[in-house]
């Protein structure tokens, strides 16, 4: 099934599906939610989600933004890439295409866990600097510098599996799947993005996308450049958080020229799908003191 085929298949009860489009980038279909007017608010899943994730949060910034939100390659309906096409720095390079096409320049970027140091690196690379970024249960290190390079080899290996895709989008694996991994996370979340999930999980190119994407996270560079991102990065970090400690999602702010560290209390892992307002209030705050 394509790309374009799984998203008519669920698009009648699919988030915000009256923002989505398809855009030709190079060798990318890109599945992409664009809203509202203003300026552009660009949005970054993590890994295993898509743009629906943050539905609850770009209907409230919309009101005030234009709110970009895609589904990056190999993830919710995006073109599925060869794992040697994946990396920090290719995906970089194809958001540019994107937003090329759109013709966006995202003032703002809000990224979460994965799409956090995403966001980092679209901002290092960009020609036009943001304003301002905010990071969300970010994952810059999130398995610690002694741990990662085991990790990276055992998710190269696994990402390099035909079959494995197959075997976890089976029905008899899926169900257990979507539970296990939304417990995992630490957040309550409603039924609806349960089964966005769900339908995540069933399609094998979005579960190889996932196990690729986090093959091909060559985070070591990026942390290395971190001083010099000459804008304001906000990191919040849910205090439930059972997939990245909210001390590990912060601990980048000494990195980082112009860094502010937000606890909040309760939520989990995915925290803005729980309580998006909590986070449109912080991408206020964020906005009104650097435009101050």
């Amino acid at each position: 099934m394509t790309s374009q085929a799984a998203w008519h298949a669920v698009a009648d009860f699919w988030p915000r599906a009256d923002t989505s489009r398809f855009v030709r980038v190079s060798n990318i279909d890109f599945h992409v939610q664009v809203g509202g007017a203003g300026e552009d608010v660009l949005l970054l899943h993590g890994a295993g989600a898509s743009a629906h994730s943050f539905s609850g949060l770009a209907a409230r910034l919309s009101a005030r933004h234009r709110v970009i939100a895609p589904d990056l390659p190999g993830q919710g309906f995006s073109t599925l890439l060869p794992l040697e096409a994946v990396g920090l720095a290719p995906f970089a390079v194809y958001l540019r295409e994107l937003m090329t096409a759109l013709e966006a320049t995202p003032r703002w970027i809000i990224g979460h866990s994965a799409g956090a140091a995403l966001a980092a690196q679209y901002a290092l690379d960009v020609e036009t600097l943001p304003k301002g970024l905010l990071c969300i249960n970010a994952a810059f290190n999130p398995f610690g510098s002694l741990a990662a390079p085991l990790f990276s080899k055992t998710a190269k290996w696994f990402a390099r599996s035909s079959w494995l895709p197959r075997a976890l989008a089976s029905p008899a694996l899926r169900w257990r799947a979507t539970g296990s991994m939304l417990a995992d996370t630490g957040s309550t979340v409603d039924p609806l993005m349960s089964r966005c999930y769900d339908t995540l999980l069933g399609n094998p190119d979005h579960i190889a996308g996932t196990l690729r994407m986090m093959a091909g996270w060559d985070l070591p560079p990026l942390l290395d450049r971190l001083s010099s991102l000459q804008v304001p990065v906000w990191l919040a970090a849910a205090e439930g958080d059972r997939t990245i400690s909210p001390e590990r999602s912060t601990s980048v702010a000494n990195n980082l020229p112009l860094a502010r560290s937000v606890r909040i209390p309760e939520l989990g892992h995915l925290a803005h799908e729980e309580e998006p307002s909590i986070f449109d209030n912080l991408f206020q705050e964020m906005v009104a003191k650097t435009a101050g």
